[in-house]
């Protein structure tokens, strides 16, 4: 397995107050910061890597419950989901705030932005008291640290200026809340938890495509946009496909998942269009529709493997 630097500096450590006053915190912080270097950052790794990124962290003896530990709250398969749903919320919020900068589904947008902000929010807090492991609970602190900071996009005035801090935010936000989901997983080693894995990245990648494309038409990340959509696109392909070939599939798994299918059909025909004209409002607005279609069947996919007896 290659191994990738991680490309985002985490400022908070850098600038937070509250880390420098607090010595303790900051060392445990600081250790799974440096546990996040070692690991795969997802705008750069594709699903096989992250599959095997997952199976490598291996919870030790030290990380079972104990009586000092919320141990208590955690509840398995439903866990996983709100956590790996996570950078799935973080890249929603960003297409939402490009997508009203750029007059495209304006009030929809909003909307969608507002409430996964407060989603957001509301899992971080349930997710960091049922932490199952003192690790995954530092990297829900950490995650808190940032998103305290991230937040803030429902004041700022929507431009491409803000947009380009943003999408920095919005890396780091996204990073940590998949390192967080991927020690869950590991936790609960498990078929059912490989697959609401993998169809939680296809859910996360429906998200980040539709943010990609509305990046390019603004001119935001342009260095590397070209780049990250290609891998986008290709890391959706092998998430939906491993989900396919799954010997678990029940029969309405199978028809769901044949849905998703039809829709990146939809999906396949507005990126086309769009290419031929980057900037068109209309077509910003077929592919942004067509990713929350599918990212609609892939919900009901993550949450009827989340129901699997395995």
């Amino acid at each position: 397995m290659n191994q990738l630097p991680l490309q985002r500096p985490i400022r908070c450590l850098n600038s937070d107050t509250r880390l420098s006053q607090n010595p303790q915190k900051f060392r445990q912080l600081l250790v799974t910061v440096c546990v996040l270097f070692a690991g795969l950052n997802m705008a750069t790794t594709s699903p096989d890597a992250m599959a095997q990124a997952r199976a490598a962290v291996k919870p030790g003896p030290e990380q079972k419950p104990t009586a000092k530990t919320p141990a208590a709250k955690f509840s398995g398969a439903s866990f996983l989901n709100k956590a790996i749903r996570q950078p799935m919320l973080a890249e929603r919020i960003t297409k939402s705030f490009a997508l009203i900068g750029q007059n495209v589904l304006e009030i929809r947008s909003r909307r969608q932005m507002n409430d996964s902000l407060h989603e957001f929010g509301v899992a971080l807090k349930e997710l960091r008291a049922g932490a199952p492991t003192p690790e995954i609970k530092d990297n829900y602190e950490l995650l808190t640290q940032l998103f305290e900071e991230y937040q803030g996009i429902q004041t700022k005035p929507v431009n491409v200026a803000n947009a380009r801090e943003l999408a920095e935010q919005n890396e780091e936000l996204v990073w940590i809340s998949q390192k967080g989901a991927m020690l869950i997983q590991a936790y609960a080693k498990s078929t059912r938890s490989d697959l609401i894995s993998t169809a939680g990245d296809a859910r996360t990648l429906t998200q980040r495509i539709a943010k990609l494309y509305l990046f390019r038409s603004w001119g935001v990340r342009g260095d590397v946009i070209a780049k990250d959509l290609k891998k986008a696109l290709a890391d959706y392909r092998t998430s939906i496909n491993k989900l396919i070939a799954s010997p678990e599939n029940t029969d309405q798994i199978k028809s769901e998942l044949a849905l998703a299918e039809t829709q990146w059909t939809f999906l396949q025909q507005a990126m086309e269009r769009l290419n031929t004209n980057q900037t068109s409002k209309l077509e910003l607005e077929f592919v942004s529709k067509s990713c929350d279609n599918i990212l609609e069947v892939m919900e009901r996919v993550t949450k009827l493997y989340e129901g699997l007896k395995v």
